[in-house]
C-alpha cells in the first residue's frame, strides 16, 4: 500500500495542454475522484500513473517510489476499465488468475489468492463460467478481482460502473467502498458521474481543461463551490446575481433582497450566490429575505419532485419537492432558505488567487 505524488506533471500533445503542470498527493488509504467533463484530460491522468502514457514533464512517485520511467508491470498497480477488459475464451478462474500466471506464482499459491479474490467480490462457484455467461455486474467483480489478486499498491478505476444501469451500478458502488474501506488501498477513480463521485470518494479533485478546478471533501465542494463552472457540474444550481446590501443580495432588475451570508464582503458589490434545489423551502407567505416566483412545471422523479419556477424578472428557479401536490401553473410561492445556505461565489478578482490557493493545498508536503 502507498499513497501517489504528482510532482508538477504535465501532458502535451503538440501545441495542446492535456494535463496543466498537476502537483498533488493522494493519501495512502484514500479514495481520490478526479471528475471532470469529457475531454477535461482525467484519463490522461490516469493513464500516466498507470505507466500507460509518458508526462512531458513532472515525476510521479508512488509509495515512495520514483515510477515515472518505469514500465506498467513494475508499478504494482491494479487497473479496471469500463469495458472489464475479460479475455472471453477464458474461465473466471484463469482470468483472475492472469496476473499472477505473468509473474510465475506457484499454482497452488496461485489458486489460494483466486478463491480468496473472488469471495471479496462475492463470486465463489463461478469460477468455470466465461464472461460471456456472466451479467454485467459480475463481469464488473471479476475485473474488480483480477486488479486485487496481486495485491497491488495502488487501485486505479477508469469509468468501471459506466455500462451498468442505475440500480446495479448503486448497489456495485456500495460494495466497491466496502471493499475499498476493508482493503485500505489507494484509489484512485475517473469519472464524470457526479453523484458516483459523491457518493464513493474521500476527496474530489475537479478537472476541467487540463487544469484543476477545486478539491475538497464532496460536500464541501457540493456546498461550497469555487467556481461557476464547479457549481454548474456538481449538480443543478440556481445562480442568483446582484449586488451585496444590509442584510443579503439585492438581484439584478430587482427590489428583492434575498438572505445570504455576505460576511466579510463590502456593500454595493455584485456578487453570485448559489443555492441547491434542496435548500429551498416553500414559506407560508412572504418572509424576509424570500423570494416571490410563479410555479411552471413539476418534474416527477418517483422518490422527489422537481418545481421549475420563473420570478417576475425572468429568472428561472428550481426546487425540490417531496409528495406534496404541486401548485397550479402561474400560482406565486415564496422561496425561502437559510442564509448560511446562499454560497456567494468567490470574486471575479479573486478567481486566480483562489485557485492558486487550490493548487498550493494540493502541493506535497
Amino acid at each position: 500500500m502507498g499513497d501517489i505524488v504528482f510532482d508538477g506533471i504535465e501532458k502535451r500533445y503538440g501545441a495542446l495542454v492535456a494535463v496543466e503542470r498537476l502537483s498533488a498527493r493522494v493519501e495512502q488509504g484514500e479514495f481520490l475522484t478526479i471528475l471532470g467533463p469529457s475531454g477535461s484530460g482525467k484519463t490522461t491522468v490516469l493513464s500516466m500513473v498507470a505507466g500507460l502514457t509518458a508526462p512531458s514533464a513532472g515525476r510521479i512517485h508512488i509509495a515512495g517510489r520514483d515510477v515515472t520511467d518505469l514500465p506498467p508491470q513494475e508499478r504494482r498497480i491494479g487497473l479496471v476499465f469500463q469495458s472489464y477488459a475479460l479475455f472471453p475464451h477464458l474461465d473466471v478462474f484463469r482470468n483472475v488468475a492472469f496476473p499472477l500466471a505473468v509473474r510465475g506464482v506457484p499454482r497452488e499459491e496461485m489458486s489460494r489468492r483466486v478463491a480468496a479474490a473472488l469471495a471479496r467480490v462475492r463470486l465463489t462457484g463461478l469460477e468455470k463460467r466465461r464472461p460471456a455467461q456472466l451479467s454485467g455486474g459480475q463481469q464488473q467483480r471479476v475485473a474488480l478481482a483480477r486488479a486485487l489478486v496481486f495485491e497491488p499498491d495502488i487501485l486505479l478505476l477508469d469509468e468501471p460502473l459506466g455500462a451498468l444501469d442505475r440500480k446495479l451500478r448503486e448497489e456495485v458502488q456500495v460494495e466497491l467502498k466496502s471493499l475499498q474501506r476493508e482493503l485500505g488501498i489507494t484509489t484512485l477513480l475517473v469519472t464524470h458521474d457526479q453523484e458516483e463521485a459523491l457518493s464513493l470518494s474521500d476527496r474530489l479533485l475537479v478537472l476541467n481543461e487540463g487544469a484543476v478546478q477545486q478539491v475538497g471533501a464532496p460536500d464541501a465542494v457540493y456546498r461550497r463551490p469555487a467556481s461557476r463552472f464547479v457549481a454548474e457540474f456538481l449538480g443543478i444550481a440556481n445562480l442568483l446575481q446582484g449586488r451585496l446590501v444590509r442584510g443579503g443580495l439585492r438581484l439584478e432588475g430587482s427590489e428583492a433582497v434575498v438572505a445570504c451570508d455576505a460576511a466579510g464582503r463590502p456593500e454595493g458589490a455584485l456578487a453570485t450566490a448559489v443555492i441547491r434545489p434542496e435548500q429551498i423551502r416553500i414559506a407560508a407567505g412572504p418572509v424576509p429575505g424570500s423570494l416571490p416566483a410563479q410555479f411552471r412545471q413539476a418534474v416527477y422523479l418517483g422518490h422527489l419532485q422537481r418545481w421549475h419556477l420563473e420570478t417576475a424578472q425572468g429568472l428561472r428557479l428550481i426546487a425540490q419537492a417531496g409528495a406534496a401536490i404541486p401548485p397550479q401553473p402561474g400560482e406565486v410561492l415564496h422561496l425561502a432558505w437559510d442564509p448560511g445556505d446562499a454560497w456567494l461565489l468567490p470574486e471575479p478578482g479573486l478567481a486566480a488567487s483562489a485557485a492558486a490557493a487550490t493548487r498550493a493545498a494540493l502541493l506535497p508536503a
